[in-house]
């Protein structure tokens, strides 16, 4: 398989996918972001259901079942998720009373095109200058993600010092100070910063360790690897790649539409898979460090669709140490799984076989492997130019 090759199956590719969608479809996107001001705090919260638990979302919603969101579906259900919210300042619960609410049609949220919008608002006081404030949603757990977010203040006088969230978002602790002085410097502490990068170092493992699309190419390039000068090599180009447009898509400068990165990232685990099989030689050296570099970069705008939607509004002095947290995540990950892999193929050949028969073995492992990958692979493409991946 030569590198014209893998250009020409590249651009094939990428001309499939120009009408595919792709989207998460079982889980229910719960975004909360906080504002505060003098004497209130308001709640948006944006609620997207996938298209897989879409029905049952609405089942919760259009009660009688007719079909049709009213104004007192709308306004019940909104006053079900308020009771689901626990909002308190300085350890005082404070009540919360609806705003507004905007939903779309049942038949735009059974495709998972629509969005609900609802805004909250709880008045209070703020008197003194140190303050906390601690938010819960525990509306819909099983199925749901969640986020949540504080808009930078509109206002000089309150100043954000300190944020902290539970692993899944549900919980969250924001800490600020409403002073009638200004601290015109306003950074993060070093404790906060340090609980950031903690925070979305978790949220980079758990991205690669879920996301078996990644886990399945880089066990591809594992395969292939036959000493660990050459798995340092290929691990190294596509870890360059990946930074680089992990950084570029999370900073928004870079935007490529999900319709083409998850195609072409399921055609990753293909196309490497096969040159295992077919093309031993070209697996190793030069055209591999290209290939791992330039599936690399895709790889990379996957990862950051999974940064983006934990970092919705977030503000921007946190951006960065999410990125770097992110990014020493995904990186922490990828070595859980290609470390012991290289290990195994090297040593578990010749624990019961004479040292002739070694290399036998290993060839064997690595091409039944390859075969194993690729067929995950086809299905994970065919998933994606489907729009279900």
């Amino acid at each position: 398989m030569s590198f014209r090759f893998f250009v020409a199956f590249v651009f094939a590719l990428m001309s499939l996918t120009v009408s595919v969608s792709a989207h998460r479809l079982d889980e229910y996107l719960q975004a909360t972001t906080i504002g505060l001001a003098r004497d209130h705090v308001a709640l948006q919260l944006r609620l997207t259901p996938g298209v897989d638990v879409a029905s049952k979302v609405l089942a919760e919603i259009d009660t009688n079942r007719d079909g049709v969101i009213s104004q007192d579906e709308q306004q019940a259900y909104a006053d079900r998720v308020r009771q689901d919210l626990s909002l308190a300042v300085d350890g005082n619960k404070i009540g919360l009373r609806l705003v507004s609410a905007a939903f779309p049609s049942a038949n735009q949220m059974t495709k998972a095109l629509g969005e609900m919008l609802l805004l909250f608002r709880a008045d209070c006081v703020l008197s003194g200058a140190e303050h906390s404030l601690a938010y819960e949603n525990r509306h819909d757990r099983p199925l749901t993600v969640y986020l949540v977010n504080t808009l930078m203040p509109d206002t000089a006088d309150i100043q954000i010092t300190g944020q902290t969230r539970s692993f899944d978002q549900s919980s969250y602790r924001l800490d600020f100070n409403a002073g009638s002085t200004p601290n015109t410097k306003q950074g993060l502490e070093r404790g906060d910063a340090r609980s950031i990068v903690v925070t979305y170092f978790l949220h980079g493992v758990h991205h690669i360790l879920t996301g078996f699309d990644h886990l399945l190419f880089i066990s591809a390039l594992v395969l292939a690897a036959t000493t660990l000068w050459d798995l340092v090599k290929v691990v190294s180009a596509f870890t360059v790649a990946h930074s680089i447009t992990l950084a570029l898509a999370a900073l928004g400068l870079v935007h490529i539409p999900e319709a083409v990165v998850e195609p072409v990232i399921a055609a990753s685990i293909v196309f490497v898979a096969i040159q295992n099989i077919f093309s031993p030689g070209h697996a190793r050296g030069g055209s591999r460090l290209i290939v791992a570099f330039i599936f690399g970069l895709f790889h990379g705008l996957g990862f950051a669709g999974g940064l983006l939607e934990i970092m919705y509004q977030m503000q921007a002095q946190t951006v960065i140490l999410a990125i770097f947290g992110f990014s020493l995540g995904v990186e922490a990950a990828n070595q859980l799984v290609l470390l012991p892999l290289f290990a195994a193929l090297k040593f578990v050949p010749g624990v019961r076989s004479d040292s002739t028969k070694a290399p036998r073995i290993s060839g064997t492992i690595r091409q039944v492997g390859s075969v194993a990958t690729s067929l995950a692979g086809t299905y994970y493409l065919a998933l994606a130019l489907a729009g279900v991946a």
